[in-house]
């Protein structure tokens, strides 16, 4: 009985020991045969190291190969072999899922809707005398907050007025925001925009466009006004220029044409400030820059020209929660696109603007 006992025993050792080099020839990060857990770390990050290593080399002897060749071409000669590549790595924008809406570079089609929308009126254009077009409107933005709004709320309404051209601030009071559409349209406004906030922080933002609409819902976050941002610059009185990046559809083509039509459509070039509008995952990133061109010496024969930022607050993130025709009305309005997040959240890959 003790001989078939210890028989049995070793059999299940045997067993054991097999199954734990399988698992660990499986894994293939140590060797197997090493039985002491701190030499099997030290050779797989001594491995681990190597890889790394000889990936830096491979990227380093691209980066030399194509330089060359770029040398090459500039100054006249054979290119030799064809240029490798670069690697791209795998991100959520690269993999995207085909938007059926997306809009071709140039579609005939959505360039006769744009001339007729009804931001079109704020695209500036010159008469024969050198005048504006009679038919342009130049874009009349009142400002306004929740009622009883707090004091870092009215930093950043600040901040937005002397951003967007030509906005006026009027206390909320007791006013609906039917009540203030209605009467900002009798005083020939063109937009309204209402802030709201939580905890001391604005978290959402009304935009209606006047007097016909449409109307959207965005909601912000990652606030901070112009006194908050390291080595902010003062800004000018100067009309900025307006970077729209990354609206690819329809949708995203209408609200990056209604966040442009708050500014007026003829930028002062001297001025060099530029407010962007940087769509990526469907935030909408939004900040104020001033640029300048500067030539600098790589070496002896060559100068690259580099551009310099500047940044003059503020920064905010947005993103569209509804859109809605007309002026604002949740009750009997009729939504254009309204996120539903159980059924549009379903990938992360899926965007819509």
């Amino acid at each position: 009985a003790h001989s078939n006992t210890a028989a049995a025993l070793d059999a299940v050792d045997a067993q054991a020991s097999s199954s734990n080099t399988i698992t660990a020839a499986t894994m293939g990060r140590t060797r197997p045969t090493i039985g002491n857990k701190q030499q099997r770390a030290k050779i797989w990050a001594r491995e681990k190291t190597q890889k790394r290593e000889e990936k830096d080399k491979r990227k380093e002897q691209r980066r030399k190969k194509r330089s060359r060749q770029h040398d090459l071409l500039r100054d006249g000669g054979e290119l030799g072999e064809g240029l490798e590549p670069a690697l791209q790595p795998r991100t959520l924008e690269n993999t995207r899922e085909e938007e059926p809406t997306r809009v071709l570079e140039g579609d005939a089609e959505i360039l006769r809707d744009e001339a007729d929308d009804e931001f079109a009126a704020h695209e500036y254009r010159e008469g024969f005398s050198g005048e504006p077009h009679p038919d342009f409107v130049p874009p009349k933005v009142l400002v306004t907050t929740r009622p009883r709004p707090s004091k870092e709320l009215f930093r950043f309404v600040a901040d937005l007025i002397s951003v967007v051209p030509n906005a006026f601030f009027y206390p909320r009071r007791h006013f609906s925001v039917q009540d203030i559409c209605r009467k900002g349209s009798e005083q020939n406004f063109s937009h309204v925009i209402v802030l709201s906030e939580r905890a001391k922080k604005c978290n959402g933002l009304i935009l209606s466009k006047l007097p016909h609409g449409p109307t959207a819902f965005f909601k912000v976050s990652n606030v901070q006004v112009s006194d908050s941002v390291p080595g902010a610059g003062r800004r000018t009185e100067h009309q900025p220029e307006i970077l729209l990046n990354n609206f690819t559809t329809r949708l995203g083509r209408r609200v990056g044409r209604m966040l442009s039509s708050l500014f007026y459509s003829k930028p002062a070039f001297q001025g060099r400030q530029c407010v962007t509008f940087h769509n990526q995952r469907d935030y909408i990133f939004v900040r104020h820059h001033r640029y300048i061109f500067e030539e600098r010496p790589v070496d002896k024969r060559k100068r690259k020209v580099i551009a310099r930022l500047q940044e003059l607050g503020p920064r905010f993130t947005l993103r569209l929660r509804w859109l809605q025709d007309g002026t604002f009305d949740t009750k009997f309005g009729a939504y254009e696109w309204l996120h539903r997040r159980k059924q549009m959240d379903v990938s992360r890959r899926k965007f819509h603007l």
